[in-house]
């Protein structure tokens, strides 16, 4: 690759690693669907090159996960040279696969994160719906409880859609119930290849006021998944597509692309430096330049404050191109800000 010379240098504090583009379960909302992205897997070798190269860029944190990460031979030797280069290690798995020996293994990791698994209901007949496995619920609670037993740091994500909508309830209360880091991702965006197959899986707009009103339930005990925003924010200081602006993710096959979710071919490992394409790449030179500022849509938007600046949602729906919004995402936005205010007058009357 022959790239020109920037005189800039832009700081890369994470990076990202798909060890396994395979994966063994069969989710129908995955956004993960690139056929370039389903062979592979990265060697210990390989992930050790890439993370000292990131490492020399400043990167302190590193995501690894796939596809399905266990199912790369090689997973344990990535995540202890991830822990001796001294990274911050956020590991990622479906947890189907995981055994005991592999518990052993994680709780001895020094600077581990967090172990996040994603868990799409308590029910088991909803959850291996969603996979596509059975028994992959029985898998994914034995992997949790293999956690808690050794004090490992874990994370549960709760993506909401059409076939959990309620069962994903349950899950966020036994969360809480035990002490358990958990998230509920309520817009499902669409796939990597932009062509929305998934997105018939995403809730409808009076699907999430029903949600809504499921949280408001036992106290409002739920409702805190609106969040509270985040206050008046300057639009010039925000880059809008900087979760990829400055970071890497390297697959399993060696390619090198912005993000995970965004699957544009920057290079690749065996033949590409990592600061060379971080430094001079004309579309990550192209994202930097691209402030929130610069989008009409958010310099006109009054739910600045709601809104995660999330690269996925506008990439996706707009087939790659920069610049333009995802105007569902942007309603989602402004839903969630009016369903927050909502909760709040509930709550303040009521107090």
């Amino acid at each position: 690759m022959s790239l020109k010379n920037n005189t800039h240098i832009a700081s890369m504090p994470h990076i990202e690693l798909e060890i396994s583009n395979p994966c063994n379960e069969r989710c129908v909302h995955c956004y993960r669907v690139c056929e370039g992205t389903k062979r592979g897997f990265l060697s210990a070798a390989q992930a050790r090159s890439v993370l000292e190269q990131a490492k020399a860029l400043g990167a302190a944190t590193v995501v690894i996960t796939g596809g399905e990460s266990l199912l790369n031979p090689e997973w344990k030797e990535i995540v202890s040279v991830a822990d001796n280069l001294g990274f911050r290690i956020s590991f990622f798995s479906n947890g189907s696969l995981m055994k005991e020996s592999d518990a052993d293994f994680l709780a001895t990791i020094k600077n581990l994160k967090e172990v996040q698994f994603s868990l799409y209901a308590l029910d088991e007949a909803v959850h291996d719906g969603i996979t596509g496995v059975r028994g992959s619920c029985a898998g994914t609670k034995n992997a949790i409880q293999l956690m808690r037993e050794r004090d490992i740091p874990l994370f549960v994500s709760c993506p909401v859609m059409k076939e959990n909508k309620t069962a994903v309830l349950d899950v966020m209360r036994w969360c809480d119930d035990n002490g358990i880091s958990s998230c509920a991702d309520i817009f499902i965006f669409g796939d990597s290849d932009y062509s929305g197959k998934n997105l018939e899986h995403r809730l409808s707009w009076s699907e999430l006021q029903e949600f809504f009103e499921e949280t408001m339930k036992d106290n409002a005990r739920l409702s805190y998944v609106w969040g509270n925003g985040h206050g008046k924010r300057d639009l010039n200081e925000i880059e809008f597509y900087g979760g990829a602006a400055h970071s890497l993710c390297v697959s399993g096959d060696g390619t090198i692309y912005p993000a995970i979710g965004w699957y544009e071919p920057l290079g690749n490992i065996s033949t590409d430096k990592i600061a060379d394409v971080f430094e001079n790449h004309p579309l990550l030179n192209e994202l930097r330049k691209i402030h929130a500022t610069d989008i009409k849509e958010c310099s006109e938007c009054t739910c600045a404050d709601f809104c995660e600046f999330c690269f996925s949602p506008h990439i996706t729906a707009n087939n790659g191109e920069l610049g333009k919004v995802d105007a569902e995402f942007c309603r989602f936005v402004e839903l969630r800000k009016k369903l927050a205010k909502a909760r709040d007058e509930i709550l303040h009357q009521e107090s």
